[in-house]
């Protein structure tokens, strides 16, 4: 708990630790998944077209102004992660949350719509991204809202045929984002 002396289970540092090994085995598991798919090859990166890297960049920018007003006019109990994220990125240097952002896009989109979503669909790999997820299960508008957007990203993955669409928003999100908490304007 903050404010009563104790010191946190959790610090940046840790979370980034366990972040960084978690990319890692989701990325394992992609590789794997798609090793036995038989689809581990340059046709998950086919060429998307300038036009679905501004579509990927428009979603990005489209969820981080949503989220912002989320923020700004509901109330903090609806939207509290339990500061796990502003652990993370409060004190972390811009370029290490271009990192993490890039490394989460990569890592999650492989294995969610790279792999998944070819045997579950859009909503199976949708429903497990959310739950993997778990912190925000607890709050069912950061469900309904992370759910929401794993849709769009499955769409946009099934619409263009490349991963790049939609690790291209997830980047921009979770960039801008942590950004956001680094700078003080959420978290």
């Amino acid at each position: 708990m903050e404010g009563n002396g104790d010191k946190q289970p959790w610090d940046g540092r840790l979370l980034l630790l366990n972040l960084c090994l978690t990319q890692v085995l989701v990325v394992l598991l992609a590789v794997g998944l798609l090793l036995v798919q038989g689809r581990l090859g340059v046709g998950l990166w086919t060429p998307a077209g300038v036009k679905m890297w501004v579509l990927g960049l428009f979603i990005g920018l489209t969820v981080v102004g949503l989220d912002g007003l989320v923020y700004r006019f509901l109330p903090r109990s609806w939207t509290d992660d339990g500061g796990l994220n502003r652990m993370l990125f409060e004190h972390m240097p811009v370029g290490w949350i271009a990192i993490v952002a890039l490394s989460a896009a990569l890592a999650e989109e492989l294995l969610f719509r790279g792999a998944l979503q070819y045997w579950l669909g859009i909503v199976g790999s949708s429903l497990l991204f959310t739950l993997i997820h778990f912190r925000y299960l607890k709050k069912w508008l950061l469900v309904l809202m992370l759910f929401g957007i794993s849709l769009v990203f499955g769409w946009m993955t099934d619409f263009s045929g490349s991963l790049v669409p939609a690790m291209c928003a997830h980047f921009v999100i979770d960039f801008l984002m942590g950004l956001l908490i680094r700078y003080g304007k959420v978290g």
